[in-house]
């Protein structure tokens, strides 16, 4: 209670605090205050306008970070594995994760189109790399020991990668999957902004054509209650499912 207490406390102050700076500072035109992002909150929802926003943009973060994490953590524990496979993979892997996905959304809709499978394809590039090095790192840092224990007691490869490698390497890879999520929704923004109908990043550049600037906020404030919502849904899940393997908290 006393620390949902001081995270109310906190928003009411930055709350209080943006009211303040909007009206004696700034147009509400320019830089509207929650008051007036409230309202315009309202009239999108009674009009439906928002929930189908919020659904569009949460259906493509879902799929492309389950798939990215898919990808990630199955091609992480081959390349984690072996040192062979580290080394050759080991340049592309850094050369392609320093690319933004913003960069590919010109030959992604070129190759996709501009329908739901290229926004897809980049929430899923953004998420495999997150995932996929952490699960490198969660396998690399699975101490000799405790393999050799494994091995004196006579475990086969498999038994040593599901009870021992695997266990291990969890909380690594959990760590990178939470990242991810929060790549997959700065890339969903952009990739919605260039060629969509719906989702939260259209929302904000159409409102930019009319000069709505309260629904843009609503938009921007509404990613973040998203973001923040899946976070500590993760957490929570991650915790009370698997938190005998890891320290998310």
């Amino acid at each position: 209670m006393k620390r949902l207490g001081i995270y109310a406390t906190s928003v009411a102050i930055v709350l209080v605090g943006w009211q303040l700076v909007s009206a004696l500072f700034f147009s509400p035109a320019l830089f509207p205050g929650p008051t007036a992002v409230g309202r315009r909150a309202v009239i999108l929802l009674q009009e439906g306008t928002l929930q189908r926003d919020v659904l569009a943009s949460l259906g493509r973060v879902l799929a492309g970070f389950a798939l990215g994490s898919v990808v990630g953590v199955l091609v992480g524990f081959v390349i984690g594995s072996s040192a062979t496979f580290r080394a050759f993979f080991d340049p592309y892997v850094h050369f392609l994760r320093f690319i933004t996905p913003i960069a590919w959304i010109s030959p992604v809709m070129i190759w996709f189109g501009i329908g739901e499978t290229s926004k897809v394809i980049l929430i899923m590039y953004t998420t495999t790399f997150a995932v996929m090095l952490s699960t490198v790192a969660g396998v690399t840092m699975v101490p000799r020991n405790r393999l050799r224990a494994a091995q004196a007691c006579g475990a086969m490869r498999w038994q040593i990668f599901l009870f021992v490698v695997a266990p291990t390497a969890l909380n690594q890879i959990l760590v990178g999957m939470r990242l991810a999520m929060g790549y997959s929704f700065m890339t969903v923004v952009p990739a919605e902004m260039l060629a969509a109908e719906s989702g939260l990043g259209y929302l904000i550049i159409h409102s930019r054509l009319w000069l709505a600037t309260d629904a843009i906020f609503v938009g921007i404030l509404t990613l973040g209650v998203i973001g923040l919502a899946m976070d500590t849904i993760f957490r929570w899940v991650m915790h009370g499912l698997l938190g005998r393997y890891t320290s998310t908290a």
